[in-house]
């Protein structure tokens, strides 16, 4: 239940909007952000289970930081090579003109799209992935902002010169009235029977074996092999159910969901690619892994291993110079650590570097278009790393491994990798998880490091109670 000030601008704000509408002609945003009463993220999602056409949910490895937004005010969608600077110019234009009015004046309030990109738009297309498209940022038309023991509500709608004031802000004002009687009941249905598929592993091993001799040929340096796992319950999966496993379970790592009518792409990863507050740059350096250990003496063992392994490090040395090469020409006031750290989730460690900018002339899209996709996470050389995995991965990759994140009104915001992720339809999840090949790569070596990597979500899925 959400209380929160009655917002007597609203009207106010549409008949402004309508005006604009009638001028510029062409829809204007409408955006008001007050303060509400601290909410439960989980919950706030929770309670609009089969109540919307679109959910999402992101939270910070923090935790202190989340948002989560119910229904689309509106959505932009794009198709192709050029989907990254077709989202940000229609962004761009679409709160050039908006009405806003932010009590807050805190980064992610306001008019915010959330969404992702899809890996390779070139890439023949997978019918699993038919609510995802090659780019799609939804501005939602209530989204909750928690930042510490702060929260926010952000109402968006999109007016237009036809709009009549008073109708439709009666119908924001009813759509409203939902919002505040709504309230969250986990659903207890969860399936008792998971039926677990490897895609074709032993086709995915001979294709690592193959693609091994030729980077031992020098046709490139490095591409990363993803492979897929079916499940299939006899119940549908509940994503809540799996958000709250992960939240407990992935302390470490950015979680998130994008629900679009009854297909669910969510997941815990750690790989943030860049984000933008204010004047600062983040960027994350993450490649190079090894399991945990079961005792603090073998997870020690195991993680000075990976800092003085010389195939992993020459893996992460390639996402270093690449990340900072983009930083270097899109930023100033680059910072970059000599050497790697590491960072720790629950079934997997990993070479870390994080680096430091101030803000250039590049808008964040511009910044995640020129990594995507980093070393970790395609290859290197960067064009033939993608020509190759579109020529011999046998899946589609769709988000995963792809940009997801957000962009506030005033250009900051964050993207991660989709990793650890998995693809809710119904009874049925898919999963996905890669490894970065190089010349000495084993390929058994690296069907059980993807092994490793679908542990998050096949615990995340309750995988785990059922074997």
């Amino acid at each position: 239940m959400i209380t929160m000030k009655e917002s007597k601008l609203l009207l106010e704000k549409i008949e402004e909007g309508i005006e604009l509408a009638n001028r510029y002609k062409q829809p204007i945003v409408v955006s008001i952000t007050t303060a509400i009463d601290k909410q439960d993220a989980l919950a706030f999602f929770q309670a609009f289970k089969h109540k919307t056409d679109m959910r999402t949910f992101w939270t910070e490895p923090s935790r202190e930081f989340a948002l989560i937004g119910v229904g689309t005010a509106m959505s932009l969608e794009a198709e192709g090579l050029s989907r990254f600077q077709e989202i940000d110019k229609r962004w761009k234009e679409m709160i050039e003109h908006a009405v806003i009015s932010n009590e807050a004046n805190v980064i992610g309030t306001g008019p915010t799209i959330i969404g992702g990109f899809n890996f390779d738009p070139l890439k023949e297309k997978s019918p699993i992935w038919k609510s995802f498209p090659d780019a799609k940022l939804v501005l939602p038309t209530f989204m909750i902002t928690i930042d510490k023991d702060s929260c926010w509500l952000t109402e968006n709608y999109l007016v237009r010169d036809t709009d009549e004031p008073k109708t439709l802000f009666q119908k924001a004002e009813a759509e409203k009235e939902k919002l505040l009687q709504a309230s969250a009941t986990l659903d207890e249905n969860n399936p008792s029977s998971i039926i677990k598929e490897e895609i074709e592993p032993q086709a995915w091993i001979q294709t690592v074996e193959k693609t091994t001799e030729q980077i031992k040929k020098h046709e490139l340096e490095k591409v990363v092999l993803a492979r897929e796992m079916r499940l299939y319950a006899d119940a549908p999966f509940s994503p809540e159910h799996v958000l709250n496993h992960l939240l407990n379970e992935q302390t470490t790592s950015f979680v998130f969901a994008f629900e679009y009518g009854q297909d669910c792409f969510l997941g815990a990863t750690p790989e943030r690619l860049a984000k933008r507050l204010n004047d600062n740059v983040f960027f994350t350096c993450l490649a190079g892994s090894i399991k945990r250990g079961k005792t603090k003496e073998e997870d020690e063992q195991l993680g000075n291993f990976l800092l003085n392994d010389q195939k992993n490090r020459y893996e992460h040395q390639l996402v270093v110079d690449m990340i900072s090469d983009v930083a270097c020409k899109s930023c100033t006031n680059v910072q970059i650590p000599e050497t790697p750290t590491l960072l720790k989730t629950p079934h997997v460690q990993h070479l870390y570097t994080p680096i430091t900018a101030k803000t250039g002339n590049a808008s964040l899209l511009e910044i995640i278009e020129a990594m995507h996709p980093t070393p970790a996470l395609g290859g290197y050389p960067k064009e033939i790393g993608i020509e190759k995995i579109r020529d011999i991965e046998q899946l589609d990759r769709g988000w995963y491994a792809a940009p997801i994140g957000w962009i506030d009104y005033n250009g900051n915001g964050e993207f991660a990798a989709a990793i650890r992720s998995a693809l809710i339809q119904n009874k049925q999840a898919s999963l996905f998880a890669g490894v970065g090949l190089v010349a000495d790569s084993d390929p058994m070596a690296e069907y059980e490091e993807t092994l490793i990597k679908f542990k998050p979500m096949l615990s995340a899925l309750g995988v785990d109670n059922h074997e």
